[in-house]
């Protein structure tokens, strides 16, 4: 006869997965623990914050390169000329060809120059046909979301890059030729014709004259070699700051300071520019 093997009541079985009986947090040990946490968030979500900044502004520098090569194409292919938009109607023809500008498409409200793309929206057909290089990821306004679809529409559409066109440029270099720019003598300083785009820094009374990329605190700007520079904006050196919003010649005069600014940026501390006469 086998004798029958009798387990113990005090033995779990192998399989059986027994807790131990343990001690559990004290009210203080929690507290404790959530301000260390606390404290952890508190140092890592400012360097967070920062490292996407430093992100958006990286990528920024790369729509603005890709759209460098674009104008460089374009050229190419247009005797040097760059992309402009229509010839000037008026004075105050502010989508046309004299005047820089972030319009991409100019919508049917525009008697003058009806459904055309203009600026650097010249570039979207054949040359930057990725539609989302010409807005900032930093861009304050939405304009990735709210103008994108208008491209091609009845209403005019804006991104977030100021590109010179014509704008700001001496006898020599009214044509646009893009080898061919010239120099603007400034007082006694002579400024070679070097930016093309910058992010967009406007700080006007709100709705769309407000429009600001990277908190209107740091600045891409290409230049004619294709390179892209950021520059801080702190002094607001590349906004058009609220008083120039008095009359538009103000507007205008700030946009020409604003293109000398980035001029001299090239081989210069734009913040030290040369001023010119007619700057409010």
């Amino acid at each position: 006869m086998i004798p029958e093997v009798v387990q113990s009541r005090s033995t779990p079985p192998a399989s059986r997965c027994v807790l131990l009986p343990g001690r559990g947090f004290t009210l203080v040990e929690l507290l404790v623990v959530m301000a260390v946490i606390a404290l952890l968030l508190g140092i890592l979500m400012p360097a967070l914050g920062k490292a996407r900044r430093t992100a958006k502004l990286a990528v920024c520098k790369s729509h603005l390169g890709q759209l460098g090569l674009g104008i460089v194409v374009y050229a190419d292919q247009h005797q040097e000329y760059i992309p402009r938009g229509p010839a000037c109607t008026g004075p105050f023809d502010f989508s046309c060809a004299d005047i820089a500008t972030n319009q991409l498409w100019i919508g049917a409200e525009n008697e003058d120059h009806p459904n055309q793309p203009t600026g650097l929206g010249l570039l979207l057909k054949n040359f930057t046909p990725e539609a989302r290089i010409y807005f900032c990821p930093a861009d304050d306004t939405n304009n990735l979301e709210e103008e994108l679809p208008r491209i091609g529409s009845e209403r005019s559409a804006y991104g977030s890059y100021t590109y010179r066109q014509l704008d700001q440029l001496p006898p020599i270099g009214r044509w646009g030729v893009l080898s061919r720019l010239g120099s603007n003598l400034v007082g006694d300083v002579d400024v070679p014709v070097e930016a093309l785009a910058f992010d967009t820094n406007c700080l006007g009374p709100g709705g769309p004259l407000r429009h600001t990329n990277h908190n209107a605190e740091k600045v891409n700007v290409l230049f004619r070699d294709r390179s892209v520079r950021t520059f801080s904006n702190k002094a607001g050196t590349f906004s058009i700051l609220p008083e120039a919003f008095e009359s538009p010649l103000g507007i205008f005069a700030r946009l020409d300071q604003i293109l000398i600014n980035a001029d001299y940026g090239y081989r210069h501390d734009p913040d030290i520019a040369p001023q010119l006469d007619d700057e409010p």
